[in-house]
């Protein structure tokens, strides 16, 4: 069987998904893409009929429009297709039969991963799904995407972030799929520790940095502690919210090389009904949206216009 995987390319529960297929299936392929890309990647792969020369495929922890999905449904695609997805803001799409948006399942929060997972295990079971190390890693991976951890107090889920930004996606997969497949029990190593030591000082001097670069400004009538940064979007999202909760009901972060990201902390402010002004989705306390088209064009514009 081929298997054509499409996941979300920012996180570990985007990445973790190809550590999942890898152990299953022998042949497959992947994309990683931005959730803002996916319509169009999609539309793109329907014309040049990228998935004829596949069995079956999968989208993890993404998930398409309704235009794109009522194209899928017209097609006999949706007879090899399925969509594993956890953003809330999607719920609507489980309309259709090839689309499964799971937010929580008795009272705890799935991810992409932890979905994807449990589906594989009831469809494709074999030794290496059911060893502790991949288990405990997808759970590891599901708490640090929902910030489960933060309640539980188990940094380890939020670990598992921090080494794959370091390691990169490719190392990432290349290491962990080598580590389920040679260890029964999920651990971290010296090497794995030892970044992320160093990482932990670098991430409080980042935050501790970004504290006073705050602009809150007033947008459809909340008061939004806007902050520019690439880096530790999660923990930056939420420390920030923290630190300003009396001044701001959420933080809105822009990275201008990838999207723009909200996080919060009050449970009265709905933050993937909010990211729909932007074209964007996802959770309650956390979701994002694409940068605006011609952004990037617009800000060298204007640093442009002030050349004497």
């Amino acid at each position: 069987m081929k298997v054509f995987l499409i996941s979300h390319i920012a996180d570990a529960d985007g990445i973790t998904p190809i550590i999942l297929t890898n152990l299953v299936f022998s042949e497959y392929d992947y994309h990683l893409l931005e959730p803002s890309e996916v319509d169009e990647y999609m539309k793109y792969a329907l014309e040049n009929n990228i998935f004829d020369n596949y069995d079956y495929v999968f989208v993890t922890d993404l998930c398409f429009t309704d235009e794109v999905a009522r194209i899928i449904d017209n097609m006999d695609l949706k007879n090899k297709m399925h969509v594993l997805d956890h953003h809330y803001s999607r719920l609507e799409l489980n309309k259709y039969d090839f689309i499964d948006v799971i937010d929580e399942v008795n009272g705890k929060k799935e991810s992409g991963t932890s979905l994807y997972y449990k589906y594989l295990l009831d469809n494709y079971p074999n030794d290496l799904l059911k060893r502790k190390s991949i288990e405990t890693l997808v759970d590891l991976v599901r708490s640090g995407d929902t910030w489960e951890w933060k309640k539980t107090n188990n940094e380890m889920a939020r670990d598992i972030s921090t080494l794959l930004a370091y390691y990169g996606i490719d190392e990432y997969v290349r290491k962990y799929t080598k580590f389920v497949r040679e260890n029964e029990e999920f651990y971290l190593d010296d090497i794995d520790k030892t970044i992320i030591q160093i990482d932990k000082r670098r991430m409080k001097e980042y935050i501790d940095d970004c504290k006073s670069k705050v602009i809150i400004k007033e947008i459809k009538g909340y008061k939004v502690g806007i902050i520019f940064a690439e880096l530790y979007r999660s923990e930056l999202g939420n420390d920030l919210a923290e630190y300003y909760e009396d001044e701001v009901d959420f933080i809105m972060i822009i990275n201008m090389n990838r999207s723009i990201s909200f996080r919060g902390i009050k449970q009265e402010v709905n933050l993937g009904d909010f990211a729909k002004l932007f074209n964007g989705y996802g959770h309650k306390l956390a979701s994002g949206a694409p940068l605006p088209e011609g952004l990037k064009e617009e800000a060298i514009q204007y640093v442009l216009r002030g050349i004497k």
